[in-house]
């Protein structure tokens, strides 16, 4: 139990911050593209559809009904 609490345990820098506010930045949107269909993107069923016919994924195995 200890070591996950080192595991989780975080900074309180400037620098943590920032990188932290950089990360989420860049993931917001690219995740935004791959759900939503925000910025460009396929939205979810696009998504799912790349999934099932281009990479041959099951539907579930995504965990999806």
């Amino acid at each position: 139990m200890k070591t996950l609490l080192t595991l989780c345990k975080t900074n309180d820098s400037f620098a943590s911050l920032v990188a932290r506010l950089a990360l989420g930045l860049v993931m917001f949107p690219h995740g935004a593209q791959k759900a939503l269909g925000w910025f460009g993107g396929p939205g979810f069923s696009g998504t799912m559809n790349m999934f099932t016919g281009h990479m041959h994924i099951q539907r579930y195995l995504l965990c999806l009904p």
